[in-house]
């Protein structure tokens, strides 16, 4: 299946000076390792030792996060277009919004404790609403990129939804 891949300035030396790259695969993944065994010089730049996307790397299919969807398992359907953002301000922490929607079984637990001890995040409640049958919270969380990533895959695992925030939140 062939997607577009939209190369960033500092790593087009690496893909042959191309702003967009014709790919094949069927998941994000897959694409990744076409594209960094087409340009090796890639590999180190896009993955880590473990082979996971960098933590200072962002990656979207067409507009979507992929670490709010299912991260390098993120299927691709021709003509879908992924592109590499690499993050602009450095250091090693950022904050993000999001709204977790809990199923009735996990409104009683400690979710939102458990991310912020097990995977070291700051977690602030910024608007909530939990009944007997349904529960969701807005969240606003500091913390390194792969504790986040963690978090996010926890979440995912034990049945939260997880949706970012796009509107402002009154600070």
């Amino acid at each position: 299946m062939e997607v577009r891949v939209r190369i960033p300035t500092p790593l087009k030396k690496l893909a042959g000076e191309q702003d967009v790259i014709k790919a094949q695969g069927r998941t994000v993944g897959e694409v990744l390792q076409w594209l960094t065994e087409t340009y090796p010089g890639l590999k180190e730049r896009l993955r880590d030792e473990q082979g996971e996307v960098r933590r200072f790397i962002n990656i979207y299919v067409n507009d979507e996060d992929i670490r709010f969807n299912q991260n390098l398992e993120t299927p691709v359907k021709e003509g879908d277009q992924i592109s590499i953002i690499p993050a602009i301000a450095g250091g090693s922490s950022l904050r993000r919004r999001l709204t977790l929607t809990f199923p009735p079984q996990l409104i009683k637990e400690p979710v939102i404790y458990n991310i912020g001890h097990q995977f070291k995040l700051v977690t602030n409640i910024r608007s909530a609403n939990v009944s007997e049958n349904v529960g969701w919270v807005t969240l606003e969380i500091d913390g390194e990129e792969t504790e986040y990533s963690k978090a996010l895959n926890y979440l995912n695992e034990i049945g939260v939804t997880v949706e970012p925030v796009e509107r402002n939140i009154i600070e």
